[in-house]
């Protein structure tokens, strides 16, 4: 199940890319479990999602990119993927709203 997106990520010094939804899933099985949290469990989720035909390997592989970037383990690189940026949303208290005593 090989994709266009190839995700690069650097552990304990030593580079990788994962290159498929199988290799993600491989990894994210190796990764030790003290680190592991929500991010993680929504990057295997996916992984396993895809492998079963149930999302495609390409959403998948942006969910592992997440993980990575998360984790700090992903390795930038200018053309392997691009992810969409996501902007935040600062809310503004609305002008003239009193609290009431």
């Amino acid at each position: 199940m090989k994709t266009s997106l190839t995700v690069r990520v650097c552990l304990d010094g030593q580079a990788e890319d994962i290159e498929n939804v199988n290799h993600a899933s491989d990894f994210l099985q190796r990764w030790p479990i003290e680190r592991r949290g929500h991010v993680y469990r929504t990057a295997l989720n996916a992984c396993s999602a895809a492998i079963a035909a149930q999302v495609s390997a390409s959403d998948a592989m942006k969910a592992f990119a997440g993980f990575a970037r998360v984790s700090g383990i992903l390795v930038p690189s200018g053309e392997a993927m691009v992810l969409e940026q996501r902007s935040v949303q600062i809310r503004m208290p609305k002008q003239g709203r009193h609290m009431l005593k």
